[in-house]
Parts: C-alpha cells; structure tokens; sequence
C-alpha cells in the first residue's frame, strides 16, 4: 500500500529552517521509509513512541528526527527536529534536576541494564517510592527529554490541528 505524505504547517516551517543538503536527505527519507511501510519499526530508523499525546513514530535520518502520526492511507507529519537545534532548544531550561546517590547498592548496574529495556519500579517498604529508566544510548535520552517536553508536546498539539483542518502541504510540493 502507498501511504500520501503530508506536512503539517508546523513541519513545513521546521523543513525550511534546514540546510538545503539536509532538506534533500530529509526528502528522500520521508519517500523511502514512508511511502510504502510508516508503521515498520526498526531497531533505529523508526521507532514506535509511547503515550497517547505523543507521535505516533519518530524516523531518525542522520541527526534529523522526523515526528509523524499514520492514520488510514495517510502520514502526518508533525514535526522536523534536527538534533543539534533541539539540544539547545531544550536546554534553553536548564537540565532536570541531579541528585548524587549517597550509598550505590550492590545490583544497581544490573537494575540499570534491566532499565535500558523497561522501567523499573523502586519500592520503600513494599510501596512504589521511585522509577528507575535507563538509556540505552545518548540518543535515547536526547529522545526521552524531547518527547516528554511539555513544548515539544504542544507543539505536536497544534501541528495535528493543522493536519485536522488541512493546512498540510503534499510531499509532491517541497522543493
């Protein structure tokens, strides 16, 4: 099945703010991983994003991630972030609070290797009392602080308007 790509306005802005040998690399990702199977996960091209408000997908082509929903024999585009602007993007409000561990259990590297691949649940007598994520890669927590900001968030927000109210622009039409 051949799935038509559109681009949400947002992503249209973000399409041009890059290089044009980025746009070009960007074109022909969206046509080769896109067009025929957007839903097909990789261990890193595609990758199937969690939660409800979040996209659907993220496509990784070099150090651009391209954020889309699919939805019957269309896909959205929401959103073009090329990594280098999102990290300082993000960064724009500081990092995440770090708190030194005072005491390192004995299994904490092998709860942390568990956590690369699901969350782990921390418990104090019995009861949830933390949750332990690790990553996998740096590229992993680049993608876990993108997609659970709240700007980040809103912004997919308002590109699936635009997809709603069809200000979305054909992949046949960027140049």
């Amino acid at each position: 099945m051949r799935y038509d790509i559109v681009l949400a306005a947002e992503a249209i802005e973000d399409y041009k703010g890059l290089d044009a040998h980025v746009r070009a690399k960007v074109r022909d990702g969206l046509d080769l991983y896109l067009q025929h199977d957007p839903t097909k996960v990789s261990k890193s091209r595609i990758k199937r994003l969690r939660g409800v408000r979040r996209p659907q997908y993220r496509l990784r082509i070099d150090d651009v991630r391209v954020f889309y929903d699919v939805t019957g024999g269309a896909v959205e585009v929401l959103a073009i972030v090329s990594k280098p602007d999102a990290a300082k993007w993000l960064a724009r409000t500081g990092e995440m609070k770090r708190v030194a561990l005072s005491e390192v259990k004995d299994d904490l590297s092998r709860y942390l290797r568990i956590a690369e691949k699901e969350e782990v649940v921390i418990t104090r007598h019995g009861k949830p009392a933390g949750l332990l994520r690790g990553f996998a890669s740096e590229d992993a927590w680049f993608e876990y602080r993108l997609e659970n900001d709240p700007r980040f968030l809103r912004r997919i927000e308002s590109a699936r308007r635009s997809v709603r109210t069809g200000r979305t622009v054909p992949i046949e039409n960027l140049r």
